[in-house]
């Protein structure tokens, strides 16, 4: 029996069913393992503006921080404060929520514009691409956050720019704009101009960038991004944060590494959206261009998308995450190729040894989890191995007898992939990694100078996680000292003081010795 969107019931049955176990696999031991990486960084911030009751001017460890506006931060502050505790798992669920708006969010853009059918695989196809979906969405990154406000941006300027309402557009766009610059900076400047540029010159309307709806947008771009920063001028100097942003969107890369990146940006682009890339090669036949430029918004998802990526593919040091907003508009336009173009002959048996070998590997796969050595430490394997092994007999048994597409099955076997990526890997990221080591310590310095002033002597610098970890359990910034006085402090070897003082801990950062002493 065929439902909504060419979807028969059980296929609606089943969309429904997977979407539910991934955000389950989303959210499961999200918060068990220590903060790595940027995230520590992230998490400081937030804290720092707690402890010092001002979130106007971003912080790390009392020193000023220049290289990003603190809009993220800011979300992580509501975070803590929402959750009642400064924890790893309210640290992440800003990229989780992200992750799972920007699916949303694609499924609803699409859904009146291209079909139910169209937007399900869309959604799904962003939710489990395989970069955010098994790297970046367990991070309590920035990179998330960032995507789903530019992409909301892209969404406002179709869906007003349609509708003639230009007040709108303008508004929307500048205003999400302008958050997009409090959050990560400059970049949301290139996104902005360009796809502005892009689709009042597709729509042949370009007068409308002389018009009053657009300097209200500008209006609001600059009350928004000046207003900030007004603010920011009246506790500190603001004119260090032009040179800061300006440099950190410049590329320092030379020839040979532009050369490098203009044949491996694209590739690791269309890898990071696996699955939906696998539909290429089904849609991909003579009069593809036509097929494009016959959909209005399909024509107008590959040329923005296309004019916005080529800045980063020609800027050698830009990373893949940087275009993480023009994923769903890429992905929109394969499952549209996909779902309106032509049956093959040859489509059934790529399927069928695409899908047999997908779900062929984790079947000789799964028996052996219980038994490997290194994952001792994980608790339960034989009870998770059942379960992933009874939803894989589902998987066959619905390829099998071909009650749900293949590409929906592939869907599903990412999604059961990610559910035990989510039992195991943060099991031993919490059990035997290096940031580990890092929480302990942090955790057992804060405990043992609880009461105490503890600071930095002069320009020591240590993980961030410890640091972390040492502010969250005092509740105050580690900040910088010069001088000596009773109390706790870090200090390089040749740092150490002349007075008498008690040696509490020794520990390595970059291979340096780093000692926590005690001045009497």
């Amino acid at each position: 029996m065929i439902s909504e969107g060419g979807f028969s019931r059980l296929e609606s049955r089943y969309i429904l069913g997977v979407f539910i176990l991934l955000v389950v696999a989303l959210f499961v031991n999200l918060g068990i393992y220590p903060l790595f990486l940027e995230e520590p960084r992230r998490g400081l911030i937030a804290l720092e503006m707690i402890f010092r009751d001002n979130w106007w001017v971003p912080t790390q460890t009392g020193d000023i921080y220049l290289r990003k506006p603190p809009l993220y931060n800011w979300t992580l502050i509501l975070s803590y404060k929402l959750f009642g505790e400064y924890s790893e798992f309210a640290t992440r669920v800003v990229s989780v929520v992200s992750f799972i708006g920007m699916g949303v969010s694609t499924f609803l853009f699409a859904r009146n514009r291209l079909g139910f059918r169209v937007a399900a695989l869309s959604a799904l196809g962003v939710l489990t691409s395989v970069d955010i979906l098994f790297y970046f969405s367990t991070l309590g990154e920035i990179d998330l956050f960032y995507s789903w406000i530019t992409l909301l941006s892209f969404f406002g300027l179709y869906h007003y720019g349609e509708k003639g309402r230009y007040w709108q557009l303008f508004l929307i766009v500048y205003g999400l704009s302008a958050l997009g610059i409090l959050t990560k900076g400059l970049s949301s400047v290139p996104f902005l101009g360009i796809s502005l540029l892009v689709y009042f010159v597709y729509t042949r309307n370009f007068k409308k960038l002389f018009s009053l709806a657009h300097l209200a947008g500008i209006a609001l771009f600059i009350s928004i991004v000046g207003g900030y920063f007004y603010m920011y001028s009246l506790y500190e100097d603001p004119s260090g944060w032009w040179q800061t942003l300006v440099g950190e969107s410049a590329g320092r890369a030379g020839i040979a590494g532009l050369l490098k990146h203009l044949l491996n940006f694209p590739l690791e682009n269309l890898k990071n959206i696996l699955p939906a890339t696998l539909l290429v090669p089904l849609f991909w036949s003579k009069g593809l261009l036509k097929r494009v430029k016959s959909d209005r918004l399909i024509a107008f998802l590959f040329l923005l998308t296309f004019a916005n990526f080529l800045v980063y593919w020609v800027s050698a040091d830009a990373k893949s995450r940087y275009v993480y907003a023009l994923y769903p508009l890429l992905i929109m336009g394969f499952s549209y190729l996909y779902v309106h173009g032509e049956t093959k002959e040859w489509h059934k048996k790529y399927w069928n040894i695409l899908i047999t070998t997908c779900l062929v590997i984790p079947t000789l796969g799964l028996p052996l989890f219980p038994f490997v050595d290194f994952l001792e430490v994980v608790d339960n394997r034989i009870w998770m191995a059942l379960g992933l092994m009874s939803f894989l007999a589902l998987l066959w048994w619905l390829f099998l007898k071909k009650r749900v597409s293949p590409y929906l099955i592939l869907v599903g076997l990412l999604i059961m992939a990610k559910l035990w990526f989510s039992m195991v890997v943060p099991v031993t990221r919490a059990e035997t990694t290096g940031a580990e080591e890092d929480r302990v310590l942090g955790k057992k310095i804060a405990s043992e100078s609880e009461g105490a002033v503890l600071y930095r002597y002069g320009d020591v610098r240590m993980s961030l996680t410890i640091v972390y970890y040492v502010e969250a359990g005092r509740e105050e910034v580690l900040n910088q000292s010069d001088t000596f006085e009773p109390g706790f402090f870090f200090c390089y070897t040749e740092d150490l003081p002349d007075r008498p003082y008690t040696m509490v801990e020794e520990f390595h950062y970059h291979q340096r010795p780093i000692f926590l002493i005690k001045v009497e």
